[in-house]
């Protein structure tokens, strides 16, 4: 599985949200296509930063490149690089469908690669400290297939059933004693689902 990740500022976000509500639904109907999963950040706890981000999930990069030549693409405009991304660490999930009243975290890593291995091993410590709290729910990391072209070198989905119980976790001392060195390395914002189209929803 592979991914195409846009993290996007917009002071239209409504009107983008319809359009990329449309535009997957078109996808949807491309080989390979897994699902798209468009996010609305309503809350940032480090940084100033954006308002939507949409994982697009195909079975592989040949997947993707035969639906961009026919021009299939999502209509989020003014992001730079290229944002195809792949899954190097992830939670046992519970699978599920979107729910718009689960907490979703989006952390974007904005490092170099020297410092990609001491970041990977503070997200999988972390994973694995979110996997005994209650109310986690799963957790993915992804990394960039073009490190020279894209912002973000790592960018990390964790969700969870609701904010308080995430908030548990994060004022914990055993968590901060992880996160702390690498303060300032990635943004933590707040967002839920707000669409989910998958494969079985093309006509």
């Amino acid at each position: 599985m592979i991914a195409r990740i846009d993290i996007a500022e917009s002071a239209e976000v409504t009107s983008l949200e319809r359009a990329w509500v449309r535009a997957s639904r078109e996808l949807a109907a491309q080989p390979g296509f897994l699902s798209t999963r468009i996010h609305r950040v309503y809350r940032r706890m480090n940084a100033t930063g954006y308002d939507l981000v949409s994982i697009a999930r195909w079975n592989d990069l040949a997947a993707y490149h035969s639906a961009e030549a026919t021009g299939a693409t999502l209509p989020v405009e003014g992001v730079r690089g290229i944002n195809l991304y792949g899954c190097v660490d992830q939670s046992d999930f519970i699978s599920q469908p979107a729910r718009d009243s689960n907490l979703v975290i989006l952390n974007p890593y904005r490092i170099r690669r020297p410092q990609a291995a001491d970041n990977a091993r503070m997200w999988n410590a972390t994973r694995r400290l979110m996997a005994r709290r209650e109310g986690f729910i799963g957790a993915e990391l992804f990394q960039t297939f073009h490190p020279g072209e894209d912002t973000f070198y790592f960018v990390s989905r964790a969700e969870w059933e609701t904010e308080a119980a995430f908030m548990t976790q994060f004022e914990g001392r055993d968590y901060q004693q992880i996160v702390s060195p690498f303060s300032g390395t990635f943004q933590i914002c707040f967002s839920n689902v707000i669409e989910e189209i998958t494969k079985k929803d093309t006509p």
